[in-house]
């Protein structure tokens, strides 16, 4: 993909060092479909300001995501799912970066990688491939939406199309066939990218879909906790305190032991704020 070509080392270069990342991709069951190999700059290495300026990378809101999905049953939209092959390599690198060959790719004559793209690991790998991503939406028609940065609308007469974007994770909707293949056309036009029909993972959280509705959960990944916390032989149950505790009221007005009082009103405040999705 042209990521970087090789030049010869001057002394005042220092190369990025790099490393074989190996992963399992598993399905919404949990089971391994593929196994995946990604070669990763050690990008703490950089330095702010010489080897990157912009970070920032925004990704679609969970609460976006579940707000279409109702428009798929009330609107009759049809949904399909794409996965873009090496997102980060597409963007382009705005700065000069050097990197020491790969292991087991070494040519033994001591060159450096200059690279031209960016590759997974730099700090703004993320920024530049978005923006790239955005320059081809919109001259495909699309529109970013106000409420979220990573959701797009097409409108074409009567017919709508909507696209969504979690890095590499594109989700597609669209109220007739004719739009949903012309967009699928537009990202494969620019892309190499995956087909994967009907969605039944969106960003670790599984999708069932019938005809009259659709459903998401996280069963896996909560069994995958149980089980590493020893806990997976534990019975569930349907309210989270003892459903045998009799509540009395309290007509003294007593207030009990307030000793911890604070510390929880603290830590439940604290919870909150870590899981407030705004």
């Amino acid at each position: 993909m042209g990521t970087w070509r090789l030049v010869e080392k001057s002394p005042d270069i220092i190369p990025l060092a790099n490393k074989w990342v190996f992963l399992k991709k598993r399905n919404k069951t949990g089971k391994i479909v593929k196994h995946k190999a990604r070669l990763v700059v050690k990008g703490c290495a950089q330095q702010p300001g010489y080897d990157y300026v912009e970070t920032f990378s925004p990704v679609v809101r969970m609460d976006t995501i579940q707000a279409i999905l109702t428009l798929v049953l009330t609107k009759g939209l049809k949904i399909q799912q794409m996965d873009v092959k090496g997102a980060y390599l597409n963007g382009i690198l705005k700065e000069e970066v050097y990197m020491c060959q790969p292991e087991g790719y070494e040519d033994g004559s001591g060159r450096v990688c200059k690279l031209v793209k960016t590759l997974y690991g730099l700090k703004q790998s993320g920024h530049e491939w978005n923006k790239e991503l955005d320059e081809k939406l919109k001259n495909f028609g699309f529109q970013r939406i106000r409420s979220d940065p990573c959701a797009y609308i097409k409108r074409d007469g009567d017919s709508v199309a909507i696209l969504t974007v979690w890095v590499d994770d594109l989700l597609l909707f669209a109220s007739c066939d004719v739009l949903m293949q012309q967009t699928k056309s537009h990202l494969q036009s620019q892309w190499e990218v995956t087909d994967l029909g009907n969605p039944t993972k969106i960003i670790g959280i599984e999708v069932t879909q019938t005809d009259d509705s659709i459903t998401i959960s996280q069963k896996a990944y909560i069994e995958s906790i149980l089980q590493c916390e020893g806990l997976n032989e534990m019975h569930g149950s349907i309210t989270p305190m003892d459903s045998h505790i009799k509540l009395e009221p309290n007509p003294d007005g007593q207030e009990g032991n307030r000793s911890n009082s604070q510390d929880f009103s603290e830590s439940s405040n604290s919870w909150q704020i870590a899981h407030d999705p705004t």
